[in-house]
């Protein structure tokens, strides 16, 4: 395609140089870059895209979108290349990598799903729908990318940039695809990722306090996730539709915002919705509930436990009969899902005591999760977390009274630590703690600290190993390590199984 098609509907641009260069592709690593390739200087948080000019364009960059002209050096260096100059390079990316790919968003029933958490439940069980449904669907989420339940790569970022975003949408449709569930996080929002995704339906699931090293504040991170109704509303899709979570306290305030643009719908458990659940269960192996919608009640039999679940299916019953999609249908693609990774996710090798993963990783998730596990029959609940480095350090106190205040025993350990010094962490954690709770303990190293907790449940208690869910790394100061919460959980059930409690431990002697 020829440079200046991909910006024929771009108004916040000026090219120099040849128009008619011909692009092959889009990159946005100067390392990455092929000949013919549109190379896009982003700013990173310390360094700006234009240090990476010149490497691109020594590795046959065609054309460079940049928030400056080329200096000097760089018109001498390399005269052929065309300029591109904008004053939002991530807004321009969004722009071009829809057009080069076609706008393949338009050919798609899209789902954008926001929300502090949920996210990932709600894309999973909406894609279980699909599947019944025989879509054949796309998934670009936290976890992973895929299409029709095959491995496309793991998930670097929960929403990717443009460039790779709209080449995913063309993946799918090539594979066959025709609905993909796509989760939509606060800094894709921010940061105009999803600018030129051709949203059919917008979900969101809550709000709570998470990200504000980034958003700095919550009315920002709130702001942020609004941005998918205006996204929805000017999508060129008809019936476009806002599914909301009527018990969310800035339920209204959405409602008043979205009324009049989109046709919304609603989910929840206390208040009236159009989607409502009630006579709920909260089963050791299933979770049972009600379902009010469309002028009928139907009972509903979870394999996902817990109340949270409960919203998780609302909301993907919801979204699927927002795109057109039957109820009976939706309410069987929830029933069938046996698991989600990382969420909730037991571990189970024939111990006496429940054995749980998940990812949460705020205080509002935490306290979520526990408030469930408190439900289940239980002796002692037990609670491995952490908090990771270089994020938000006022999440680190809340998250460490919501795990004492509801557990017998908190066991305070280390998550991705990254440059930060974990000490600092656990102080701040701490300050949580101190003076009001004496129920916990500090153990640095996270495979000795889930070793404590299996080695400490006696029959009947339940351990929850909470903040990584489904990653297999950890990510240290000089480097990152595979680390998996299931497998280090699963290791320590098998030695405490196995008999060797008071010997020693695969790694420590508790």
């Amino acid at each position: 395609m020829e440079l200046r098609g991909l910006f024929k509907d771009c108004k916040e641009i000026r090219i120099s140089g040849p128009e008619t260069a011909v692009i092959t592709g889009l990159a946005d690593d100067s390392r990455k870059v092929k000949k013919g390739d549109l190379f896009f200087a982003i700013a990173g948080q310390k360094t700006s895209g234009g240090i990476y000019i010149k490497e691109a364009l020594a590795h046959g960059a065609a054309a460079v979108v940049a928030e400056r002209g080329p200096d000097a050096e760089l018109a001498r260096l390399f005269p052929p290349a065309a300029w591109v100059l904008t004053g939002d390079v991530l807004s321009v990316l969004s722009k071009a990598a829809s057009a080069f790919y076609g706008r393949p968003s338009e050919r798609l029933t899209l789902t954008g799903i926001t929300g502090t958490n949920g996210k990932t439940t709600t894309a999973y069980l909406l894609e279980n729908i699909y599947k019944l449904a025989g879509a054949k669907p796309g998934v670009i989420g936290t976890i992973d990318y895929r299409v029709d339940g095959k491995l496309i790569s793991k998930a670097p970022n929960t929403t990717p940039l443009a460039h790779e975003l709209h080449a995913l949408f063309s993946r799918m449709l090539e594979a066959g695809s025709k609905a993909v569930i796509m989760e939509v996080s606060s800094h894709a929002l921010a940061l105009n990722r999803a600018d030129e995704a051709a949203f059919d339906v917008a979900v969101f699931t809550n709000i709570q306090r998470d990200h504000l090293d980034f958003h700095k504040d919550l009315e920002s991170y709130f702001k942020a996730k609004m941005k998918i109704f205006a996204l929805t509303a000017s999508s060129p899709k008809k019936n476009k539709k806002g599914v909301i979570n009527a018990d969310d306290e800035k339920a209204g305030e959405i409602i008043n915002a979205v009324k009049g643009r989109l046709e919304l719908i609603t989910f929840g458990m206390d208040k009236d919705a159009d989607f409502k659940a009630g006579n709920s269960e909260l089963l050791a192996d299933r979770t049972i509930f009600e379902l009010n919608a469309g002028g009928g009640a139907r009972t509903v039999a979870l394999k996902l436990l817990g109340r949270h679940n409960i919203y998780n299916a609302l909301s993907a019953i919801a979204a699927a009969a927002a795109a057109g999609l039957d109820i009976e249908t939706a309410v069987k693609g929830v029933e069938t899902l046996e698991t989600v990774p990382g969420r909730l996710e037991k571990i189970s090798l024939g111990q006496e005591f429940g054995v749980f993963v998940d990812y949460a990783h705020t205080d509002a998730a935490l306290e979520n999760v526990l408030s469930n596990l408190r439900k289940l029959p239980h002796k002692k609940l037990i609670t491995v977390f952490g908090c990771g480095g270089d994020r938000d350090r006022t999440k680190r106190a809340p998250m460490g009274r919501a795990a004492a205040a509801a557990s017998d025993l908190a066991i305070v350990t280390s998550d991705n630590p990254r440059s930060e010094d974990p000490a600092r962490i656990f102080a701040d954690i701490e300050a949580g703690l101190k003076g009001a709770f004496l129920n916990y303990v500090v153990i640095p190293d996270r495979k000795e600290a889930i070793l404590k907790a299996v080695g400490t449940a006696a029959p009947g208690d339940i351990v929850l190993i909470a903040g990584k869910g489904h990653e297999d790394y950890q990510i240290l100061k000089d480097r990152t390590i595979h680390f998996d919460d299931r497998e280090a959980a699963a290791e320590a059930i098998k030695w405490k199984i196995g008999g060797q409690i008071g010997g020693q431990s695969p790694a420590i002697c508790i």
